[in-house]
Parts: C-alpha cells; structure tokens; sequence
C-alpha cells in the first residue's frame, strides 16, 4: 500500500525561529553617542573651577530658607524666581556646594542635546537635527553655562522646549502642542526676562500662520504670567547694568559671535574679528542652503533664522534707543535656532561634501576652543577657593580687604567660614571691630609694597591674578569698614582701588 506522501516536518523537527530583535535606528545610536560626549564633557571638570559672583549669590541664598530665599531675590535677583524655586530643594539633597548645586545645571545641558535634536528634526531633517545636536554638545559656551549654579541652562533647556511645541504647534495647529508651548514658554519666562524675545518671535509667528483663538489664548498666557513681575522688572529697566554699560556697546556687538562659538575667548583679541567671521560664516550657510537644500530645509531654515535675528536684533533696537542690556549671555536662546540653520547647511543632500566639511570645521573650532579654556586660568572663572585658601585659617578675628569689591567678597563669604555674607544684598562691616591682622586681597598689577610703621608681612602668596597678603598690625585698631579701608589702602601703590571689607571671626 503506498504511503501518503508527508506534507510537512513534525512539529519538533521544525526549526524554532528566534524572536524578532527590534533594530536600533541609526539616528538613534549616533544620538546616544553624542549624549554620553555631552554628558562627559560636562561632568568630568564640574568642580575645577570655583564659584565667582553670581554663583557665591545663588549659593547664599539657596542655603537660606525657603522665604528668606524668596526675600533675598526680590531684594538682590535682576531675574525671575524659577531657577531658584526649582534648585532650593535640589540644594537640599545635593548640598549648595560646587558639585551639588552645578549638577542641576549640567544634567539640564545634558537634556538639552536630545530636545535641540528633536528641534532640527521637526523644521528641518534627523540630520540637521544630529548636527545642531553634536553642536550643542562640544560647544564651549554651552559646557560652560552647563557647570554654572545660575539660570541659564534652565533657561536654554525650557527655550529649546519652547522651540520645538512652536514648531510643532505651527505644523499641525493642535491645541495640545499649542498647550505645550504656552507651559514651557511661560516657565522659560519665570526663569529669565531674556526669554522673552524668543517666546514674542514665536508668538508673533504662530498669530500670523494660525490665526486662531488658542493661539491668542496660548499669547495672553505669558502676558498673564509676566505681570505679577511688573514691580520687580520696572526698576530694573530704569537703572543702567553698570556691569553691562562699562563696556562700548561696540565691542560687545563684536563679542557676540566669538562668545557664540568659543565662550570666554570673546575676551581676547579675536572678538575684534567677531563680525567678520560671522559673515563669512553666514555666506558659507546661505550658498549651501540655496545651492543645495530641498523646499522643507529651506522653508525650516528660512524659519529658524528669522527667529534667531529677532532675539539678537530686538535687544540691539533697545539698546540704541536707551536701555542698554545687550550682552552675550543675554543672547543665548538666539544660539538654539541658529544651530538649526547651521544643521540645516552642514546636511543640504545637494551639497552634501561641503555640508560636511563645514560641519567639521566647526565642531574642531569648539573642541579646540574649550581645549583653550581648560588649558589657560586667564579665559576661567577667578579662582576664589584658591584666594581662599591662600588667607588659610585664622585663630583671631581679622579683617579682609578685598578686590573688586563684591566680586571678591561674595565668594569669599563662601570659601572662608565664620564670614558674613557680603556678595550682593549683604553689607559689609557692620560698626566697629577690632583686630590685629589685616589682609589684603589686590590685583597682581597692584601689588602691596612694602609696609611701614611696625606692619609685619605675615605671608604672601600669588593666586590666579590676585595677591594674597596677610599683614600684621603692630598694636590691635578698632575700626569700622571705612577706616580699615583706608588703612588697606595705605599698603597699596597710589591709584589703587577703594576696597571692600570683611569681617572674618576666629576659628575654633
């Protein structure tokens, strides 16, 4: 009898097929990558330098209660709040030193990099997005901000949050992205005033493409969340930044661009050269978009760049016609959307080599830029742990005079224990005092001479551009801050500087 013929394998000779692995996108994987840069970059060197000013400010009043935090911004802070709402409880668990405090900052420019890419995803391409990423990432003045205790990566993390629901709220007109953008524009707004000319450009752009009732309500929202603010902001647009002013606004103009690419080298020679190389830089980016992107890329481009011109055009506007505050630092959230176009550039699919080939000049000129600041103390932050340090311990009540003023004492108030506070809204030496040791903090240009009438040098030490010297009294004075100001003032060459002074009570 013949057999029936087998029209398959047995259920257990058949082979058992392996589950389907889910592939990785590529984009994805070189993403990642530029993630851990960013990451590594930013943590590896989080306390190699000390705090200056602003940072010793956020500092003093992030270890204070939360109302008398509250008490000491409305008194001292030129921005709004969020910052310091959001890492008052931070500080609690990671404490209000360097590495506590800038964590915050630099996990937020970490973030930044996956939110910049899903920007230049969403206007441009996912290659104009990885570029505008990778940017991001090596960028020296992002790593900077990145590792400091203040405002500004929270301020370029909601703005780059900002950016993107704008871009998607203007692609698809949904009430939801229209929520969206109006929640972080408004926290963007509570972070820093500054936000405000990107959120406006935004705005503006949203009302003139949609047309609709959401997205006037989403407008109205930053009106509404802006005037609580009204009495803070009014005084501080009728005083001038002294800090901002003291330097032509010229020559600001012309650190903007280096600032942009290579953070505190714009101090050196080469922010005279600033525009030009912008221009050239802007010649380059507009010949590989008309000469080689698609209608998406340009359209996208066209878009980001009119947005970035707002936000560092409308503070010039202000500027010639009165109130002053036109700073690099200011500018930041122009940055974002201007790394957008230049993603846009670098990845054009008809100009796909010299797209290319600009991408890596650039990304060469940042990594040697922030090679440039690690390397040298002139282009960091002052080294006040260092001056610190050099003042050493004291086993008596002294007396410190210290320059340039507040941008020593502050953080001295936070380097040397049992020091009042004497940044912004502290005070120096209250009353009277007396001491036996009077030590003076000078610029290196300045250096204490040789003192006379019995005052013996202690010790002398050179810190970062500072002197450091502890003089000895030949009989204990009792003074106030002016007298020992003067008497300060008597060991240094003449011209020198009125210094501040504090009070520093003897250890145990």
């Amino acid at each position: 009898m013949p057999l029936q013929a087998r029209t398959g394998a047995s259920p257990s000779a058949r082979a058992v097929r392996p589950p389907a692995v889910p592939t990785v996108p590529p984009q994805a994987l070189i993403l990642a990558a530029i993630v851990v840069v960013a990451a590594a970059l930013r943590f590896a060197t989080l306390t190699g330098q000390s705090y200056w000013v602003d940072e010793s400010q956020a500092a003093h009043e992030l270890g204070l209660p939360f109302t008398s935090m509250l008490s000491a911004w409305s008194a001292s802070e030129w921005n709004p709040p969020l910052y310091l709402v959001v890492a008052w409880p931070w500080a609690r668990l990671f404490g209000t030193g360097e590495a506590g405090l800038r964590s915050l900052s630099a996990l937020l420019g970490v973030g930044l990099v996956p939110l910049l890419y899903l920007c230049g995803s969403e206007l441009v391409s996912r290659s104009a997005g990885l570029v505008a990423a990778a940017l991001a990432a090596v960028n020296p003045m992002l790593i900077w901000y990145s590792q400091e205790a203040r405002e500004y990566m929270l301020l370029l993390a909601l703005c780059t949050a900002s950016l993107l629901f704008f871009a998607r709220a203007l692609r698809t007109g949904s009430a939801r992205d229209l929520g969206w953008w109006a929640a972080v524009s408004a926290a963007a707004l509570l972070t820093q005033y500054f936000a405000g000319f990107l959120v406006a450009a935004e705005g503006l752009a949203l009302l003139w493409r949609l047309r609709s009732r959401a997205v006037a309500i989403a407008c109205a929202v930053q009106v509404l969340v802006l005037a609580p603010f009204i009495p803070h902001l009014l005084p501080r647009l009728q005083q001038p930044s002294l800090f901002i002013t003291a330097l032509p606004l010229v020559r600001r103009i012309q650190q903007v661009p280096v600032a942009f690419a290579v953070n505190t080298l714009a101090l050196s020679s080469a922010a005279s050269d600033g525009l030009l190389g912008a221009a050239a830089l802007a010649a380059i980016v507009i010949a590989l978009l008309l000469g080689g992107a698609g209608e998406r890329e340009l359209r996208g481009a066209g878009l980001a760049a009119a947005l970035a011109a707002f936000v560092l055009l409308a503070p010039l506007a202000l500027a010639l016609v009165g109130h002053d505050d036109y700073i690099a630092r200011g500018l930041m959230p122009a940055w974002l959307p201007l790394s957008v176009v230049v993603g846009a550039a670098c990845t054009s699919r008809r100009a796909r080599l010299p797209g290319a080939a600009l991408a890596a000049a650039l990304l060469a000129l940042f990594v040697w830029g922030q090679a440039r600041i690690e390397s040298n103390p002139i282009y960091q932050r002052p080294d006040w742990r260092g001056v610190a340090a050099a003042l050493g311990r004291t086993t008596r009540t002294r007396a410190i005079a210290a320059y340039p003023g507040q941008f020593a004492t502050g953080p001295l108030s936070i380097y040397l224990p049992r020091v009042a506070w004497a940044g912004p809204g502290g005070s120096q030496l209250r009353g009277t005092a007396t001491v036996s040791e009077l030590d003076v903090v000078a610029n290196a240009g300045q250096p204490p001479g040789r003192p006379g009438g019995g005052v013996r040098v202690l010790s002398q030490r050179s810190v970062d551009g500072y002197e450091v010297v502890r003089f000895q009294l030949p009989s204990p004075v009792r003074a106030d801050a002016a007298q020992l100001a003067a008497l300060a003032r008597q060991l240094l060459p003449a011209g020198a500087l009125v210094p501040a002074v504090i009070l520093q009570h003897a250890s145990d």
